[in-house]
């Protein structure tokens, strides 16, 4: 578990803002597989050199559940904009107090040494791998603009007499929930995390029950809606290429996945949040390829800007060779075609479609990926919550009719209290 200690401030700085990888080879294939002649294969190749921005993770971290390294933190603050990520109890109390110097080398100091690690503190590996372990730290890395602030005479984080704080008016009691600590790195750039049991079998129970019970589990104003997500597909067509079935939730209808999405995130509010979603697929259901970044329009800013972040939690297991896995296509490892996702009950997927690459470009398109097919043997149907981040909270809710954010806080906190 990450080590409490004294919150540094950092400048506002949205995520979107830091852009991510919009551009694509637009030379043609000349050959193709014959099994890539398919809608898996909708999208140009990556270009040459976004591909070389891609890291994978190893197979100790993307297999074995940990908590988060303190560099990972801070790429999570750095590059996607979630400074307080999964913060431990304390984060934001004025009284917490450093607890000693670090010697660990940050990110940043890695990234701008060029290389030359002659002068590194004792103990401290330059290998990049050291990204992916278990943080020891008992300080945090410190910001680029502490490095700028010091060498301009500028204040510097330290010098602020007040620390990033939740807000003042915040109703909601999002941090009585124990930080998540079963992490696994299935890809460090683009970033895509899997984290355990961040749902319980009995909560993944009851939103499936939701959906097909939903008079059974709901009252005559919060029932679920079904409906379709806008994604960003290949053609104006891109709607069809989904096949399964969605319900829109109330906030109030889905306390537990609302409260614990937030508290992974770092937020104390959910009106940043679209409507909670549950998916179904069946037997040889599938979503080919797409992107979850909107796109681009002058009126996107006003209706809560951008999608930040995508957060998927598997609700049922599938099984081995059935399909139904959630498939990366350009972040599989060597020798591996796609980074490819087997649900499991009960754990989340997180990645982030909009940010960590080419500036002033609207989504990052390392993150495509598809629903693969369910068997058309599959014994059992495939069932996921998802829910996608805004960049402000002008998002506008668009069902069910009388959803709102504000009506879900009693719900909320009676679940965070409940412990």
């Amino acid at each position: 578990m990450r080590k409490l200690v004294q919150k540094k401030k950092k400048g506002a700085n949205s995520a979107a803002s830091r852009g991510g990888f919009g551009n694509v080879s637009v030379k043609e294939q000349k050959t193709k597989k014959k099994e890539e002649q398919d809608d898996y294969a909708a999208y140009p190749a990556l270009d040459d050199k976004i591909k070389q921005t891609l890291i994978s993770s190893n197979t100790d971290v993307a297999t074995n559940v940990q908590d988060l390294s303190q560099e990972l933190y801070d790429r999570l603050g750095g590059i996607y904009g979630f400074d307080n990520f999964n913060y431990p109890e304390g984060w934001f109390d004025e009284d917490d107090k450093d607890d000693g110097e670090s010697n660990a080398m940050s990110l940043n100091e890695i990234l701008s040494s060029g290389g030359d690690y002659s002068k590194e503190p004792k103990g401290v590996s330059s290998d990049f791998s050291d990204l992916l372990k278990p943080s020891q730290s008992s300080t945090r890395s410190s910001d680029v603009s502490d490095l700028i602030a010091s060498a301009t005479g500028g204040a510097t984080s330290n010098q602020e007499k007040s620390n990033e704080k939740m807000s003042e008016t915040s109703k909601l009691n999002i941090s009585n929930i124990q930080a998540f600590s079963k992490f696994r790195v299935l890809n460090v750039d683009p970033m895509v995390l899997a984290v355990d049991d961040f749902l319980t079998c009995e909560e993944c129970d009851k939103y499936v029950d939701l959906c097909r019970n939903p008079k059974k589990r709901t009252s005559n104003n919060d029932m679920p809606l079904m409906s379709r997500s806008k994604t960003v597909g290949k053609d104006s067509s891109s709607k069809a290429q989904r096949t399964s079935t969605t319900w829109f939730h109330h906030f109030k209808s889905v306390p537990e996945l609302v409260a614990k999405a937030t508290r992974l995130m770092g937020l104390d509010t959910i009106d940043r949040w679209e409507e909670p979603q549950t998916v179904r697929y069946q037997q040889s259901e599938k979503f080919t390829w797409h992107l979850d970044a909107l796109a681009p329009s002058e009126s996107l800013n006003d209706m809560g800007g951008q999608r930040v972040a995508t957060l998927l939690v598997y609700l049922t297991d599938v099984g081995e060779n059935n399909g139904g896995s959630t498939m990366f296509r350009d972040l599989g490892g060597e020798g591996e075609k796609y980074l490819k996702v087997q649900p499991k009950k009960g754990t989340a997927l997180l990645f982030f479609p909009a940010a960590g690459g080419v500036p002033n470009t609207p989504f990052d398109i390392r993150t495509l990926h598809a629903g693969e097919a369910l068997a058309a043997d599959a014994p059992e149907d495939k069932w996921i919550a998802q829910m996608w981040l805004r960049e402000n909270s002008k998002y506008q809710i668009s069902g069910p009719p009388g959803n709102s954010h504000s009506d879900a806080t009693d719900a909320i906190n009676k679940f965070c209290n409940s412990d």
